[in-house]
């Protein structure tokens, strides 16, 4: 599991990434934190947070990253895809 801090660094990662390479600080742009406030706006904090691989041979999507949340009363499974 990830610290919550760790969680919107590598959301960053991800979602910068796929759009344009990640800033050279290491830091989530304004995609990434914009997804984060929504997600912590409706979940509450995220506590711990961790990487899902899901195997699914059913559509399989250009690229997919799943994120298992964990806040004080909710558990959620955040999946973001790309289809092309």
């Amino acid at each position: 599991m990830k610290p919550p801090s760790r969680w919107t660094s590598e959301l960053g990662q991800t979602i910068d990434g796929t759009a344009r390479r990640a800033a050279s600080d290491g830091q989530p742009g304004p995609g990434a934190l914009a997804v984060a406030r929504t997600v912590e706006q409706h979940l509450g904090s995220v506590r711990m947070a961790a990487d899902v691989v899901i195997e699914d041979e059913g559509c399989p999507a250009t690229w997919s990253k799943n994120f298992l949340l964990v806040t004080r009363s909710h558990i959620a499974l955040l999946a973001m895809t790309v289809d092309d």
